[in-house]
């Protein structure tokens, strides 16, 4: 079952996406809505009023209408009526009509991407005539009325030119049945001669107080309409809602500041939505991030009624399901769950995949991570890793969570676990992880003033099920999910729809009746809607002066007394500074030469204050946040260094410093500076093009290695043996690192590099290369790197040919064409999630940076002064970029807004 994918549904249809598109492509369509023996089972929902004038009256003078109004279906819907009611001489009959005369909408595809509306109203055959005899008398030109008979029935048409039809109409027993597309109108006459079961079950009422109109929706239904607007015909979802043998019948209400829909749901394999009496809403606030875009509530009495709620478009496969049986479900693992499950959405990469997190109240202390353990240490003896002070459990087997709970939280290629107190954590992927430890950790959750009081009320102790989305927030990700057709009236029509901060659905029981509701805000107050500039505008700058030229940095480092960000800079004199969030410098300190070196972090003491580790060609440093060094730093390796790696395996913080040198030597010391055995040093004949580092493949083991130049892969284990067949003959040459994560093409981790001509590799750790891809060049001359971000997430590949820069995305999917300086450039990639990614290209002899979104767009009017790499930061509370760069004797904060 998915509940959650219906509440998509609504939000296209409820703030009218629905009727926008339509009339957008200036084609205002019709779909079959009939009294109840007559709506075609492929009706993707059906609206009814006995007062629709009364209820339009209403609707244009909410404060609604003020958000809608420029939705063109909207406008378009006034000026036909106006122009109906002229054609009747402006005498009010069209209102007297609609009085009292029940009035039924329903929405039915009639392609593949295209849906119609057809309208059905309850007449008598002299209101009938009348209309008809008032038409004719007022309209002129080339417009005409037009008879035709379809299966022995009369059918009108409305022309307008010799092959312009406007409208279809006819007669049926008191029902005038009219529609843009005649199709529809003949589907009503076929069932008024040929009587079916009926679409809405009879019994099904929307009982309680009378709203604004009367909505039916069916799951199957639904799922006709997911397909007309989705680039993907055969989705989870889809098979999910196709499956789901269920319907709803809502009272339409318009609040002061939000629509609201009430309800009777139909469903009867479901159990009862009773909530758990031992819900604890605060405590499982804090384990939400507030990056999350949509939330879904399973909030039941106990792990049996989860169960009972049973996804049917997930088709399991046999040997995953009887291995998740054998070793965890019949091992007692379900035991431990109470009926609380939060499935949260988080921003979406850079390639637009989804970050999901799932959320559950355990029961027993520990038993189902023992039973998780127990059943990893037979599959492999490297199941987990750390993140900050957090063990992760990797979990390989595809689905898991859907082969756990009965189909449902779909979307897991592999599964990442992680424990906090009674809390359990599923995600669905390392950015995941990542993502929402780092929002965890510093308080940025559902529980924090970051999320609107308004937004935390949606998540309600008293609702046994609900779903909510956060319309601005996920309207990309929906956008890129529709077909060609859809596509560009959602990405035109976004700051309209962007104006509905939230939309919920819920489903509680009371007594027998299970009671669906669906909340629908909107800021009446909130100033009218603009389209968005495409730059970024600049706020402020913030200026620091030295008084010697600056030639490393900006790098932020963490100050572990506040949580705030310090920066780190070296001067030509080669004096390190450390500059406080105030501005103020903290420390000087002399190093022997220019940092060659990432800036890293340590816990030496482990105590929780934290020292810098960098190096200088000869030297690395260890110094505390007070300017000492730590003892028996720094260390003189007597061999010139040309790269420095951290390494904490276990997050155990006995770290190791893996060192790369220009004598082509690989060494792994201690904190204290002694070289371990094995690598005392390690040669490999060639210098490395890269940092060395440490490998942790999940469920496979621990690899260190790094690249040359030349193309030759070292890859060795943790004691400084070479893996068989290292070095690995990549068979090209390379300028840039390999890239550490997943496949493009499989669920495998492998290395991915780009060589300098433009062959995308990706290579297993057995050095064999599983995907080989050669990119377009434009020139023999065309060189290419691969870039990846600040957090080693996501990548992206540049190909330069003369002043012409190529960009491409993970998937070697050209991004967008550039033209550059021909001297040296620096490239760098920032990936803040969601839509904020900045691709920077500073030219150091002009002193320019260029900041660009992944469109090709420039994000200010002029470039930032900078000579050298810059710092981005991103504050998710003020929604602004902090970038510093250094040029001169000065550093320059800038702060840009997102």
């Amino acid at each position: 079952m998915n509940i959650g994918k219906s509440a998509l549904i609504l939000a296209i249809i409820l703030v009218a996406t629905v009727a926008g598109y339509l009339l957008y492509s200036d084609y205002f369509s019709s779909s079959t809505l009939e009294n109840k023996q007559l709506i075609s089972d492929n009706a993707v929902f059906v609206l009814e009023s006995d007062q629709a004038d009364q209820s339009w009256n209403k609707l244009v003078n909410h404060p609604l209408w003020e958000k809608i109004k420029t939705i063109p279906s909207f406008e378009k819907i006034a000026t036909n009526l106006s122009t109906l009611d002229s054609l009747t001489g402006f005498q009010g009959q069209i209102s007297r009509l609609l009085n009292g005369n029940n009035l039924t909408i329903s929405y039915h595809p009639t392609g593949a991407e295209s849906f119609d509306l057809l309208y059905i109203l309850q007449l008598d055959k002299s209101s009938l005539e009348n209309l008809l005899s008032s038409i004719k008398s007022n309209i002129s030109g080339e417009t005409k009325l037009v008879a035709r008979t379809y299966s022995e029935t009369e059918i009108t048409e409305v022309t307008q030119g010799p092959d312009s039809r406007l409208m279809s109409f006819t007669y049926l027993n008191g029902l005038l049945v009219l529609s843009e597309s005649s199709f529809l109108v003949e589907e009503a006459i076929r069932k008024s001669q040929v009587p079916a079961e009926e679409l809405i079950p009879a019994d099904l009422t929307a009982s309680g107080e009378k709203g604004f109109a009367t909505l039916w929706l069916r799951g199957k239904s639904l799922a006709s309409f997911l397909k007309g607007v989705s680039k993907e015909r055969e989705s989870q979802q889809i098979r999910a809602l196709e499956n789901l043998d269920a319907s709803v019948a809502y009272e339409l209400f318009l609040d002061a500041n939000q629509i609201r829909f009430e309800g009777n749901l139909d469903y009867s394999e479901a159990p009862s939505f009773t909530p758990s009496l031992a819900a604890n809403i605060s405590e499982i606030q804090k384990a939400i991030s507030a990056r999350t875009v949509s939330l879904t509530q399973f909030n039941l009495q106990g792990i049996a009624e989860i169960q009972q709620l049973e996804n049917r478009g997930f088709v399991p496969k046999s040997t995953i399901q009887a291995e998740v049986q054998q070793n965890l479900i019949d091992q007692g693992f379900l035991d431990g769950f109470g009926g609380e499950f939060y499935l949260q959405e988080l921003e979406a990469r850079a390639d637009g995949s989804s970050n999901l997190i799932l959320v559950a109240r355990l029961l027993n202390d520990n038993e189902p991570l023992e039973i998780l353990k127990n059943y990893l240490q037979k599959e492999s003896e490297t199941y987990s890793d750390f993140y900050g002070n957090d063990e992760v459990f990797y979990v390989p087997t595809e689905e898991l969570p859907a082969y756990l709970f009965s189909g449902k939280f779909v979307g897991f290629p592999q599964t990442f676990v992680i424990r906090r107190a009674n809390i359990i954590l599923f995600a669905n992927s390392q950015e995941a992880v990542k993502m929402l430890l780092d929002d965890l950790n510093r308080g940025y959750t559902w529980d924090s003033n970051a999320i609107q009081d308004y937004l935390r009320a949606a998540l309600s102790p008293s609702a046994g099920f609900s779903q909510t989305y956060r319309i601005k927030e996920i309207w990309n990700k929906w956008t890129t999910l529709t077909n060609t057709s859809w596509s560009s009236y959602f990405q035109k029509y976004r700051p309209v729809f962007s104006a509905f901060p939230y939309l919920t659905l819920r489903v509680n029981q009371i007594g027998e009746e299970s009671k669906s509701s669906i909340l629908i805000t909107f800021d009446e107050t909130a100033p009218e809607i603009e389209i968005a500039e495409n730059q970024v505008n600049l706020q402020s700058d913030q200026i620091l002066r030295f008084n010697q030229r600056l030639i490393w940095g900006p790098k932020e480092i963490i100050n572990f007394q506040d949580n705030s960000k310090d920066l780190i800079l070296q001067d030509q004199d080669h004096t390190l500074y450390l500059i406080n969030s105030a501005g103020d410098i903290v420390y000087r300190y002399p190093l022997s030469g220019p940092i060659i070196s990432d800036a890293f972090q340590v816990d030496y003491f482990k105590n929780g204050k934290l020292q810098l580790l960098l190096a200088t060609k000869d030297k690395i440093y260890g110094i505390d946040r007070l300017g000492n060094p730590l003892t028996g730093y720094p260390f003189d390796l007597k061999e010139s260094i040309t790269h420095l790696q951290l390494v904490d395996y276990d997050n155990t913080r006995d770290y190791r410093y893996f060192v790369a040198t220009e004598s082509a030597n690989l060494l792994l010391l201690d904190k204290t500076g002694n070289k371990l055995e094995g690598w005392n040093p390690n040669p490999i004949s060639e210098n490395s093009l890269q940092s060395p580092r440490h490998y942790r493949v999940p469920g496979v083991g621990d690899y260190m290695g790094t690249l040359t130049s030349s193309g030759k892969l070292h890859l060795f284990n943790r004691r400084g043996e070479k893996q068989s067949g290292s070095p690995f003959d990549l068979s090209a040459s390379f300028q840039s690192e390999l890239f550490f994560g997943k496949s493009t093409t499989t669920n495998r981790f492998v290395l991915t590099g780009v060589s300098t001509d433009g062959q995308v590799m990706e290579v297993n750790f057995n050095g064999e290369v599983v995907n080989r891809n050669q990119l377009e060049k434009d020139d023999r001359d065309s060189e290419f790197k691969l870039i990846p971000d600040q957090n080693q997430n996501q990548f992206i590949i540049l190909s330069k040919t003369f002043n012409q820069l190529k960009v491409f995305n993970s998937k070697q999917e050209v991004l967008f064409n550039i033209r550059v300086s021909e001297e040296r450039l620096v490239y760098q990639y920032f990936d803040f999630g969601s839509d904020r990614q900045i691709f920077a290209v500073t030219d150091p002899l002009q002193n320019f940076t260029y900041l660009y979104d992944l469109s090709g767009n420039l994000l200010t009017n002029l470039p930032l002064d900078s000579s050298g790499p810059i710092q981005i930061s991103f504050d998710q509370r003020a929604n602004q970029y902090a970038i510093h760069t250094i040029m001169g004797d000065q550093m320059i904060t800038y702060f840009l807004s997102a």
